[in-house]
């Protein structure tokens, strides 16, 4: 009998022990190899501009040890890139960087994806929303722009990425709305990223391109195009100072661009731990600073949980503001 407790107190301590180590390991989780980021569209749109700028950050700052990639994988109105992340449920190693374009296209049926399955990580920024011409276009400002969708919605093309039905689609939608012509009638033309958009606007294929500052600043210095405004609540800065809101215009539409990071489905609470404290520490640099400045970016974080609860919410504005412009079925 007392040989017997001895061995049972012996492999109950044995098993306590084992709990402990695993969950110590648990606790210090952390990648142990490549950390990809997959960036729905492609290279140097704005998505790609803010995988690219926190991969730099982080290994600059080595907040990740790990050695970290991105990879471009666009198409499908996001599809492409959520179904090559499906594939890899429980990797804490794969991160995906997003906008609201899957909230959209999950509405109107262009993803067909489980997107609420997968892991919210963080928020990190929101981007205004430009509209622009080329220099010599005879669209002088944003009351020009939305005299003409006024007067024929369809007479002038819009270019933009990477999917219809999503923040650029609607704050188009959304000018023509405010003067009372049907939104349904624009001429949406989509493309792969901002910079492809931006692109076929130079190329005399677009009058109009929707995107937001880091696919056009460059453009923007050398006098190539003309940004007829911007729907922001207030002007930005920089380059931009100078340039109107289209509420300063009298056209009463304010919309942007959120910038997020997801990770693939049944992630652990370990896992996002890390990447919360990661991102965490990534707002704090001083190179985070700058790339905020310097991209005209505003700051809007949110650890996981809350963007959790913000993309559900999220999804039901989208879902109303679609329904009210005719893209979706009420």
């Amino acid at each position: 009998m007392h040989c017997t407790t001895i061995r049972l107190r012996a492999a109950c301590a044995a098993f306590v022990i084992g709990l402990a180590v695993t969950a110590s390991c648990a606790a210090d989780w952390k990648p142990d190899r490549n950390v990809e980021f997959t960036v729905p569209t492609g290279p140097g749109s704005g998505v790609d501009n803010t995988a690219r700028t926190l991969q730099m950050i982080m290994q600059a700052s080595k907040l990740v040890e790990a050695p970290m990639s991105v990879i471009n994988k666009p198409g499908g109105s996001y599809g492409v890139a959520l179904n090559y992340l499906s594939q890899f449920a429980g990797d804490g190693q794969r991160l995906m960087i997003q906008t609201s374009t899957p909230l959209s296209a999950l509405l109107t049926g262009q993803i067909t994806v489980d997107y609420f399955a997968f892991t919210p990580i963080a928020n990190l920024i929101t981007e205004p929303i430009a509209f622009m011409v080329r220099a010599d276009s005879p669209i002088a400002n944003g009351r020009d722009l939305a005299a003409r969708i006024k007067a024929d919605p369809g007479s002038i093309s819009i270019a933009l990425a990477a999917a219809r039905g999503n923040a650029y689609h609607i704050a188009a939608a959304l000018i023509a709305r405010s003067v009372g012509a049907d939104g349904r009638k624009l001429k949406i033309v989509v493309f792969g990223s901002s910079a492809d958009a931006v692109t076929a606007l130079m190329g005399g294929h677009v009058d109009v391109a929707s995107a937001t500052p880091g696919a056009f600043l460059q453009l923007l210095e050398t006098k190539k195009i003309r940004i007829t405004g911007v729907a922001s609540p207030r002007r930005l800065g920089g380059a931009l100072a100078s340039i109107p809101t289209l509420r300063e215009q009298g056209v009463d539409v304010v919309f942007d661009v959120p910038r997020s990071v997801i990770g693939p489905k049944g992630l652990t609470p370990e896992q996002v731990k890390y990447w919360d404290g990661v991102f965490q520490r990534v707002i704090k640099t001083p190179a985070w600073k700058e790339a905020l400045e310097k991209n005209q970016w505003d700051e809007d974080y949110m650890p996981s949980a809350e963007l959790a609860k913000h993309l559900k919410s999220q999804y039901n504005i989208l879902k109303d503001v679609l329904s009210e412009l005719g893209m979706i079925k009420p």
